[in-house]
């Protein structure tokens, strides 16, 4: 339809305001200091030129070190923020652009962008050190692509000549997009389907097989980086992939399959109802009414619409297969690309009931889009306070707390992504206290025995290692676990200050993981005064439950604690909630249930 057709000057304008008007946005609420999770890891990795975690992220790393050495100004840490900022304006871009390349109108096109671009999921990772924005942009620029491949296929004959061609870019595309997150290889293969039974004498060619196959693995070169860089033993070296075995294993994620929630067919509805109820959440009721309406009567005349919906189906497929319950059901970010299927659709839905109300009234149909447009646009003022991270201290805060608490030249044995990505940005990039000798406990592979003397090389622990050597004890001195010979008592190192910066602060954003490290720091206080000053003690753990509401682990731990006090009540009620919350074997606890510590409580109060 010609009012919908792609018009390259003007529609190119557009996108590029709405890339610049995002990146104003997230860039003004982009974390200045590091971010919990992933973030010190692969900061660390990327300015080091290390291995970060499976699947190594090669193009992150590449990239984003460049960026960094670019850019004149500020930290490390809000360098790598500003990068995801320029890569999330531009997935929006990239949304807007196929969709009017799917002849949607400019303002149905605008308003999929927009829902796009204030998605919770998606902006909590816009203005963050991650890989998510990246890889939301590899997704866009495919998704770009394979809509022109499509009206190429559809259009005029001589357009239909390009068809191999332009599916062998795609082919390159989702390879390189790959060696940044691994599900741009999902989204080749339901492409690769998809054209399949689109073009099938064009692309079951094997001409054209061949030619995509090459230039697939022309994209996905960009993974010899990590046997090449692990060669040289990079201070971050997980997995060390020198070996083929080894590459493998770190690129298809072998250690992380085991963590996975699902165990039978059984699981299959709740992973499906929390995806599918996500997109009310993600794009508003009125944005997943919009994406249902595109779905279901935009098949019919755009039969590209079923591609957007496998992507989708794809999507949570591949995380039933493999994610485990914070995966699946509290981190919705793993869903970005569905979502950004989603308002394509939307765009889509948006676009079909603008022109059946133009049949009957031009007006109405303008004032329909426009108010349309005119909701979408409210989500940004609307939530930006819910992801303005400028302020953010909080991971920043208990890692520099936690170093300073330690003595000349400790041993520091630190796990946890919640801590110990943090300590290696910290002592890695910014170089802060390079006289502690930090231990990657669980970054790939299995440390060398560990040889020490308690009198002469203090030894610190960040959790719990589940030591029972009666010459030794571990002792909470703090944030941390010293080790001391039995019968001794180690000298406190609380932190500087008994709260984080910013964890009573409204105006700073906490997403699961920052409630989970305010949990933690206030748990090893609570642990630290455990036998010392008992009243001291339960007002730690308690503000802790508060803290972290949702942490299976925590609420377990409290159980454990608070039984060792003889506070039977209490330990009933965190094992309670630990059971409430995960019903399954807690992690890390030896496969136990909270329900069977529950049980053996009443038994034995019984």
């Amino acid at each position: 339809m010609a009012r919908t057709r792609f018009r390259p000057p003007s529609d190119l304008a557009a996108a590029a305001a709405l890339a610049g008007a995002s990146f104003a946005l997230y860039a003004a609420g982009a974390c200045r200091t590091i971010y919990v999770g992933d973030s010190g890891e692969l900061v660390a990795a990327s300015w080091t030129l290390g291995i970060p975690h499976p699947s190594g992220y090669p193009l992150y790393v590449l990239l984003g070190k460049l960026w960094a050495t670019l850019l004149p100004f500020g930290s490390v840490a809000f360098r790598f923020s500003l990068f995801s900022c320029a890569c999330a304006a531009l997935a929006v871009a990239g949304v807007y652009l196929a969709a009017r390349t799917l002849a949607v109108g400019r303002m149905a096109a605008l308003a999929a962008a927009v829902l796009f671009a204030a998605s919770p999921s998606f902006w909590g990772e816009a203005n963050v050190q991650r890989v998510y924005a990246l890889n939301a942009l590899f997704v866009a620029l495919a998704t770009l692509l394979a809509a022109r491949w499509e009206n190429a296929r559809t259009g005029a004959a001589v357009e239909r000549g390009n068809l191999a061609g332009r599916f062998v870019a795609i082919a390159f595309v989702a390879g390189l997009g790959a060696t940044n997150h691994t599900f741009l290889a999902v989204w080749g293969i339901a492409f690769l389907l998809y054209a399949a039974v689109a073009a099938p004498a064009v692309v079951l060619r094997g001409r054209t097989l061949a030619a995509a196959a090459a230039a697939t693995l022309a994209g996905l070169s960009v993974y010899a980086y990590l046997p090449l860089r692990s060669r040289m033993e990079p201070r971050l070296d997980w997995g060390n992939p020198e070996r083929l075995g080894t590459f493998v294993a770190v690129i298809t994620r072998h250690d992380f399959w085991e963590r996975k929630w699902w165990t039978g067919w059984g699981d299959l509805l709740p992973i499906v109802r929390d995806f599918l109820s996500s997109f009310a959440f993600e794009l508003t009721l009125l944005g997943a009414l919009l994406a249902a309406t595109g779905l279901v009567a935009g098949w019919r005349r755009r039969r590209f619409v079923a591609f957007l919906g496998l992507v989708a189906i794809a999507n949570v497929a591949a995380m039933a297969a493999h994610g485990s319950r914070s995966d699946l059901f509290l981190w919705h970010r793993y869903y970005i690309s569905a979502y950004l299927m989603a308002v394509l659709l939307a765009g889509v839905g948006l676009d079909l009931l603008t022109e059946a109300f133009r049949r009957h009234s031009r007006i109405t149909a303008a004032v329909f889009s426009t108010m349309t447009l005119a909701a979408a646009l409210t989500l940004a003022p609307l939530r930006a306070a819910q992801f303005d991270r400028s302020r953010y201290r909080v991971a920043d805060d208990y890692s520099r707390q936690l170093l300073a608490s330690l003595p000349p030249g400790a041993h520091l044995a630190a796990s946890d992504d919640n801590i110990l990505f943090v300590l290696i940005y910290l002592q890695l990039v910014e170089g802060v206290r390079p006289d502690v000798d930090l231990i990657l406990q669980g970054v790939g592979g299995d440390l060398p025995p560990l040889h020490f003397n308690p009198d002469t090389e203090p030894l610190f622990f960040t959790h719990h290692p589940g030591w029972n050597l009666p010459e030794l004890r571990l002792a909470p001195v703090g944030l941390t676990f010293e080790v001391a010979r039995a019968g001794t008592a180690p000298a406190l190192r609380l932190p500087q200050r008994l709260w984080l910066e910013g964890e009573d602060d409204a105006a700073v954003p906490k997403d699961y993981l920052t409630h989970n490290l305010i949990g933690e720091f206030h748990f090893m206080l609570g642990v630290t005064f455990e036998t010392t000053e008992p009243e001291r003690a339960l007002a730690e753990l308690a503000t802790a439950a508060r803290a972290a509401p949702e942490n299976d682990v925590l609420f377990y731990n409290l159980g454990l604690v608070y039984a060792r006090m003889g506070r039977n009540d209490l330990a009933l009620a965190a094992f309670e909630r630990a059971q409430a919350i995960n019903p399954r074997p807690i992690p890390g606890a030896a496969k136990v249930r909270a329900a069977d510590r529950i049980e053996e409580l009443r038994r034995n109060s019984g």
